[in-house]
């Protein structure tokens, strides 16, 4: 009967109400006249808007905008717009005309609602028009030529904006979910009362102990960053702000219910001390350890005495380094899935010797536990699966009152998932954020399931090679499985693996999305199957010549393709890293293929080398067998371990050797040492220069700049200037392609402390103009010619830097157009200072490759449906993709920041991370200008109850945001 509760609490409780919050902003702020202001939205759409126009505003504006919410160059346009012109009032809503009529005369206004059923107009109290279909408008800005005029008073502007996913479970849903939390507790405690406890095995402390806890444990400050470390991060802390655990990233800060468990953890965790990367880190190492000591006991179980052989311990090391090193330390959910699968593999292996339900249970909801971590935690229901066969025989031997209090046990136990996926979560709320994964991120079938062996043959050698491993030594388990084998030997745990492995690999062929990083969530079986081919060929010793020799070449196949892999590491652990030339920006076939293992002219993919190796260990057997001594492993084991020792070692030394290399130069390790050893905890905040404004600038010319062609446009630049002073440009129409800049010039005081000219410069086809600073000295004109970079957009300012001649009397810039429109400001003296100087104060956005190694900045959060718009921002680089850089801002995903790009002028500053050798562009560093104050609005918040299964209008859907699906 309690486990009957349990699972009826656990089915009610998604569908319980929720408290919801309820944002509501209006402008102009209390007592104020309006003035445009950036208000941006994510999601873009409020819930509801309601906008009033005083047609006294109107007339007073004549011809403009009297209300904007997006910028007119917004694409795509999904704002509203209220216009006037000639006497007349027009309104559209996403480029759709709603009205167009004359303005009445006299005092009137107009009356504007947009909700999910449709958008209105009035005038007074009179209808106007009616849109039954018109979706909400977008806002990202609200924007007035009334600002500041006293005929505006009455414009005004209310919106609700979605913040659809932060709630709080109210009265009720609370009731629940602690009676589901005491109910599956002492279901459990009865179970084990009734059914009697188990013990499990322990395993004896061994060297082999030591040396995977202190090589795990070194890993914390060695080992690779991976590519979606800095994004869990992100969603861990900003779901301190928002409320719940969203995508920070894009698909406009979805929730990521119901696989939130790794990231809840790491949100506690990192509140307790910091988001670095080394601090965070530690999680993984816990996870690590505790998978070690559950796949100990495991080898305990199953093997009885001989797990006491010393070499079981070992093998079973080299195969846990063989996986951990390259998957192991991550900030994804995969190293909690592992240690959740171990974990499910010891108790679901000890309930089938022991034939326990309370066991079975236990497993079951580890299992759960697993699952809510994230969708390829199916892989850790893959050991529940050879417990069907006992359990089964278990339940036909009972009664029909012991079986349904057992199969309630467990399904109880299963439950366990509820109070982590739906605690803060509705039905609701997952069904919508499944369907906006699905709309705005990639998703692929499980019959796609060769995308993700693809992702691992293009990706580094130490990726790969656990991977091919395990299939290499599960296709000849499969191939020389044989007869029928007892429990509780090294054959028989080899078979079961093999099978728990191809069950997770099934398993993990559901997951919609089919990354190589995937992979380290089947670890767990993976590293079991590895162990006992370690210690035993997986061809029986029955198996023939021919059979040994095709299953010598299977292994050395995965040998040369695994060893094929590139040693390149993105982003930031590619620093100091061995083999081949890192720095080109794409690498020819040839030269990516020059950056696989090798030692001097000998890569390790070469297939000679292991034939030799082979051919080595049959001759050294053969001579044993004549001579009686017995032989001491096969061709086939011998190539594995070999490949395995090699993987370890290789993955440990190019990693530990690294930082040395690029020494002094900062790296990953290195700033982990400084971490552990200084407590230091800025990350690339301690290391990256920028150049910033020097404390003594020149003073200003004396005689005016000459401009001709474009250049003599007197329009002014329609984007903020990067910094005070001139601006020149020859954005002009019609324009003609042709025009030059010569500034005056610019004394230079001797008691300067500035080292380098800094000239901002913006424009379109930029390497196709003219740029130097000219700079007077002693001995004559010098001309330092500027080199932009033509691969930033006409909204994005770069500071072009060059050195400062000593001794200087003056510098001016010189430009000649050549082609489209170029735009220039005052050349600035700068010198080299901390990146802290501009992020200091600041809201600082650090993108999704590089969050845990900017700790201590003031985080841009989204949070009650807008983002808190960033003043700068700091990226990765290494020639890494610039789309994968821009998910932020891209709208087609939903980015969340991409509303507040839309108003944002952004100004590349020249930056570096000096010391050591030459690596690749370490980053970027941008100022950000917007066209208008941020956020001058009133912001109050409401709640409201909100059934669990009620769905908001979707925001997954061509309507919503302007583009196809693509899947």
């Amino acid at each position: 009967m309690l486990a009957a509760i349990t699972v009826l609490l656990g089915v009610a409780i998604p569908f319980a109400p929720v408290t919801a919050s309820d944002p509501v902003v209006s402008w102009p702020q209390a007592g104020e006249l309006p003035s445009s202001t950036v208000v941006p939205l994510s999601p873009p759409r409020p819930l509801s808007l309601h906008a009033t126009i005083p047609c006294a505003a109107l007339r007073a504006v004549g011809n403009g905008e009297v209300l904007r919410t997006v910028p007119a160059g917004a694409n795509p346009a999904t704002g509203l717009a209220v216009t006037t012109a000639a006497g007349r009032v027009s309104v559209l809503a996403a480029g759709t005309p709603l009205l167009d009529e004359p303005i009445p005369v006299g005092g009137c206004d107009y009356r504007i609602a947009a909700t999910a059923t449709g958008l209105s107009i009035t005038r007074g109290s009179a209808p106007v028009a009616n849109f039954p279909d018109q979706p909400v408008p977008s806002v990202s800005a609200l924007i007035s030529a009334a600002g500041g005029m006293p005929q505006a008073g009455g414009l005004a502007v209310t919106l609700h904006a979605d913040d659809r996913y932060n709630s709080q479970p109210n009265g009720l849903k609370t009731v629940l979910l602690w009676s589901h939390l005491l109910a599956l507790g002492a279901t459990l405690v009865l179970a084990w009362r009734l059914w009697g406890p188990v013990r499990i095995p322990r395993a004896r402390l061994r060297w082999a102990d030591l040396v995977v806890g202190v090589t795990a444990a070194s890993w914390v400050l060695l080992g690779p960053v991976q590519y979606d470390d800095a994004w869990y991060v992100l969603m861990s802390r900003n779901a301190g702000a928002s409320g719940y655990l969203g995508n920070y990233v894009y698909m406009f800060n979805a929730t990521e219910n119901p696989f939130v468990l790794s990231q809840y953890l790491m949100q506690f965790w990192g509140q307790l001390g910091e988001f670095s990367l080394w601090w965070l880190r530690l999680l993984p190492l816990a996870y690590g350890l505790i998978t070690w000591v559950a796949l100990r006991r495991l080898l305990a179980t199953t093997l009885g005495r001989t797990a006491r052989n010393r070499w079981v311990p070992w093998a079973l090391g080299l195969a846990f380094l063989a996986w951990w090193l390259p998957y192991g330390m991550t900030l994804r959910p995969e190293p909690l899935i592992l240690c959740l699968t171990a974990v499910t593999m010891l108790l679901a292996e000890t309930a089938r010797r022991r034939e326990s339900i309370p066991t079975a249970a236990a497993a079951t909801l580890v299992a759960a536990l697993a699952l809510s971590c994230s969708p390829s935690g199916l892989v850790a229901w893959a050991p529940l699966v050879p417990a069907l066969p006992w359990l089964w025989r278990w339940l036909r031997d009972r009664s029909w009152k012991s079986r349904s209090a057992a199969g309630l046990t467990v399904v109880a136990a299963g439950t366990a998932i509820v109070p982590v996926a739906f605690a803060d979560a509705t039905f609701g709320d997952v069904l919508e954020a499944t369907k906006v994964h699905r709309w705005y991120y990639g998703s692929f079938a499980w019959y796609e399931e060769w995308r993700h062996i693809d992702t691992l043959m293009t990706g580094p050698w130490a990726l790969r090679l656990p991977v091919l491993m395990t299939l290499g030594v599960g296709l000849l388990v499969a191939l020389g499985r044989g007869r029928r084998t007892a429990p509780g030997t090294v054959r028989w745990l080899m078979l079961s693996s093999a099978v728990i492995t191809a069950l997770a690999m099934a398993l993990l062929a559901l997951s919609p999305t089919k990354w190589v990083l995937h992979f380290g969530a089947l670890a767990a079986p993976a590293i079991v199957l590895l162990t006992t081919a370690l210690l035993r060929s997986p061809l029986p010793r029955t198996t023939g010549a021919v059979a040994s020799i095709a299953g010598t070449g299977v292994l050395i196949a995965v040998a040369a393709a695994g060893f094929s892999g590139p040693n390149i590491w993105k982003p930031f652990s590619d620093r100091g890293q061995s083999f081949g030339n890192h720095l080109p920006a794409s690498l020819s076939k040839i030269e990516l293929s020059m950056t696989a293992p090798h030692i001097g002219d000998v890569f390790l993919r070469d297939a000679k080398l292991w034939v030799a190796l082979a051919v080595a260990i049959a001759a050294f057997g053969l001579w044993r067998r004549r001579q009686h001594l017995g032989v001491l492993m096969r061709p086939e084991r011998g190539v594995l371990i070999a490949t395995a020792l090699l993987l370890v070692i290789g993955m440990f030394a190019v990693f530990a050797y690294a930082p040395f290399r690029q020494a002094p130069g900062w790296t990953v390790a290195s700033g982990g040492f400084e971490f552990a050893t200084t407590g230091r905890t800025g990350g690339l905040a301690d290391h990256v220069q920028v150049l910033s404004d020097a404390d003594v600038q020149p003073h200003a010319p004396v005689e005016p700049a000459v401009v001709r062609g474009d250049f003599a446009t007197p329009s002014p630049l329609p984007v903020p200037p990067s910094a005070p002073g001139a601006v020149w440009h020859s954005r002009t129409t019609p324009p003609t392609g042709r025009g030059s800049l010569a500034t005056g010039w610019y004394p230079v005081l001797a008691t300067g402390d500035g080292t380098h000219v800094t000239v901002p410069v913006l424009g379109e086809g930029l390497t196709a103009h003219r740029l130097a600073v000219q700079a007077n000295t002693p001995s004559g004109v010098i001309s330092l010619p500027l080199n932009p970079d033509a691969a930033l957009g006409a909204r994005h300012w770069q500071e072009l830097a060059v050195a400062l001649p000593q001794p200087t009397r003056a510098i001016r810039v010189v430009a000649e157009q050549h082609g489209p429109w170029l735009a220039v400001g005052e050349p600035r003296l700068t010198k080299i200072r901390p990146v802290t100087t501009v992020t200091d104060g600041q809201i600082v956005f650090a993108d999704q490759l590089s969050a845990m190694l900017w700790p201590d900045i003031d985080h841009a959060e989204v949070a009650h449906g807008m983002t808190k718009p960033p003043t700068v921002r700091v990226s990765a680089a290494e020639h890494i993709d610039p789309g994968v850089l821009s998910n932020s801002t891209f709208t087609d995903w939903g980015g969340n920041f991409a509303t507040s790009a839309q108003t944002a002028t952004y100004v590349r500053m020249a930056s570096a991370l000096p010391g050591g050798p030459e690596t690749t562009p370490w980053g970027t560093v941008d100022r950000i200008l917007y066209d208008y104050p941020t956020r001058e609005v009133d912001l109050v918040f409401r709640h409201h109850d909100r059934a669990g299964w009620t769905r908001l209008p979707t925001l997954a859907g061509e309507d919503y945001i302007g583009r196809k699906y693509t899947g």
